[in-house]
């Protein structure tokens, strides 16, 4: 079972302190000598649990107080959708209530006896069915903590926690660039050109992807992906990766965007591992994110919006495709194109998988097919993925319309978990 859980040391709440707080019927500022919270929101407002196929995803809950009870006292864990409606409110997210037939609870209503500070763990167990596996959104437990029996406060902030559960299916990806000839004619490279259609106007975008790196090395820098208007360097956006020098090794990407000179990230990508990458543009700003962190931005001078774009494409071409083999091979997945800015956390919580009806979702690419070299548009829309043979190993206007056909030889990894199993 893949989970991940974000558990805290606790502290006691020191006497005389002023919180909100509420009663079993009352909230209001007080000061208060003890008040009873979830341990595990005591410093997050919620915990995702990663869960693949038909496992089960388990976690606890407990109810605690700051200091000693004077009598004894009961609570109850409670599942309450406007929890969820807030923090969805607050975080940008669009988690949906998970249906009461996908979860339990091995018990709801707790006791802490006169002199303990907490309550036995209540045991939550979560799984998906065949129609939410389906559907692509993000299901999550919204929980309050009640006071249902003797004479304590609740903290009101520390009360309500949300439990996500996001789902994903062991699922297979495609390698890039596991095939070389020595010679230009037969030279074998692979770019995914996606059909969004030409001379696409956008006032906001973001373009995320999964990626994963078999290697870094001096001797191979793979384009990663690539956008623009014609050949019009003033819309262009691209990312690669690129080495300057010792303090600039190249598992740091290089964004190139709108305004010139192009921004480096902050964050070095790894080998080995799946990592999120994540442009967006507001209409004015261009920002990277890895893993959902902010790894360099970038402000439009002047702003210019709407963009137009002939071309949306991964370019997994380095520039010295034979001397290292294993740093040219590279995978994909999770690729999608939106015409909206989004927001940190969005990326965050979506990084896996994504409800293909999303609102601003202009094409939705999984990339687990299997097989071939085509992947098919999840939104319905009809954007098509294709990867070509190519040499196109720059962004102009001539090279990008070049290529030697289908990649008939693409190579697939069928668990992406396991993506030394090839």
């Amino acid at each position: 079972m893949k989970r991940i859980f974000k558990y805290f040391c606790l502290a006691f709440i020191p006497a005389g302190a002023i919180f909100a707080v509420s009663g079993c019927n009352d909230a209001k500022l007080k000061p208060i000598e003890n008040a009873a919270y979830i341990a595990e929101a005591y410093n997050a407002s919620s915990v995702i649990l990663n869960i693949a196929n038909d496992e089960v995803a388990q976690t606890t809950l407990t109810a605690r107080l700051g200091s000693k009870a004077a009598s004894d006292l009961s609570f109850t864990f409670e599942v309450d959708p406007e929890v969820l409606t807030r923090y969805n409110e607050l975080n940008g997210t669009s988690y949906i209530n998970m249906p009461e037939s996908a979860y339990g609870f091995s018990e709801k209503t707790v006791e802490i006896a006169v002199d303990q500070v907490s309550a036995s763990p209540v045991q939550v167990k979560m799984s998906y069915n065949d129609e939410m596996k389906e559907s692509g959104v993000t299901y999550a437990i919204p929980v309050r903590l009640r006071c249902t029996g003797g004479d304590m406060m609740v903290m009101e902030s520390k009360s309500e926690f949300v439990l996500v559960c996001s789902w994903s299916r062991i699922m297979p990806v495609p390698v890039f660039n596991s095939e070389y000839a020595e010679t230009i004619e037969t030279q074998k490279l692979n770019r995914v050109m996606f059909d969004v259609g030409e001379n696409v106007e956008f006032n906001q975008y973001t373009f995320e992807f999964m990626m994963y790196v078999y290697k870094f090395s001096e001797f191979a820098n793979p384009f990663m992906i690539a956008a623009l208007d014609n050949g019009a360097l003033a819309n262009r956006m691209a990312l690669r990766f690129e080495t300057f020098n010792s303090e600039w090794p190249n598992n740091r990407l290089l964004m190139m965007t709108i305004a010139r000179p192009g921004v480096n990230s902050t964050i070095r990508n790894q080998a080995g591992v799946w990592q999120h990458v994540a442009i967006t543009f507001d209409g004015s700003v261009t920002r990277l994110y890895i893993d959902g962190t902010e790894a360099g931005s970038k402000s439009a001078t002047p702003a210019n919006p709407p963009l137009k774009f002939s071309y949306f494409s991964l370019l997994p071409q380095p520039a010295n495709f034979g001397v290292d083999p294993d740093a040219a091979k590279i995978s994909f997945r999770e690729v999608r194109l939106w015409n909206v800015a989004r927001s940190a956390s969005q990326l965050v919580n979506n990084m896996t998988s994504v409800d293909p009806a999303s609102e601003g979702l202009v094409g939705y690419w999984r990339m687990d097919e299997g097989k071939g070299c085509t992947f098919a548009d999840a939104t319905g829309n009809g954007h098509e993925g294709r990867c070509e043979y190519s040499d196109a190993g720059d962004l102009s206007l001539n090279n990008w319309k070049v290529n030697y056909g289908d990649a008939t030889g693409l190579e697939w990894v069928q668990d992406y978990t396991n993506m030394n199993d090839r």
